[in-house]
C-alpha cells in the first residue's frame, strides 16, 4: 500500500501531520462522522476500524485529528471510497471558501 500524505473526498481533506495541537485545544471524538451533507444528508463518516479502535480529536476551529493501528476507511453516499495509511496521524479540514463581499468573509463549503 503506497503511502499517502495527501487525500480528498468531496470537499473534506486529508493531510498527515506530524503532531497534535495542544491538548487544552482537543477535545475527543468518539462518533465515526467526519463531516455532514447540509444539503444532501449524506454524511462523511469512518467505516472501519471501529471508534475504539481511533485515536481521534477535534479542535476548536473543527478540524478532525485521526489515528489507527490499522488502515482508517472512510465512505460517502457519493464519492468513492477511500482507506488511509495505518500508522499516520491525519487531519481532517472541511474545505472553506472566501468570498470578500459576504459578512463572513471565510466559511466553509456546503455539501
Amino acid at each position: 500500500m503506497p503511502n499517502k500524505k495527501q487525500a480528498r473526498q468531496g470537499d473534506v481533506f486529508f493531510e498527515v501531520v506530524t503532531s497534535l495541537p495542544k491538548k487544552d485545544q482537543l477535545k475527543r471524538k468518539n462518533d465515526p462522522i467526519l463531516a455532514y451533507g447540509e444539503v444532501t444528508g449524506h454524511s462523511h463518516k469512518i467505516m472501519s476500524p471501529p471508534m475504539s479502535e481511533v485515536e481521534s480529536y477535534v479542535d476548536k476551529s473543527g478540524d478532525i485529528f485521526v489515528k489507527s493501528d490499522q488502515p482508517i476507511t472512510v465512505g460517502h453516499d457519493e464519492h468513492d471510497t477511500i482507506t488511509l495509511d495505518p500508522g499516520q496521524l491525519y487531519c481532517i479540514t472541511i474545505q472553506r471558501e472566501y468570498d470578500p463581499a459576504a459578512a463572513e468573509k471565510e466559511r466553509r463549503v456546503s455539501d
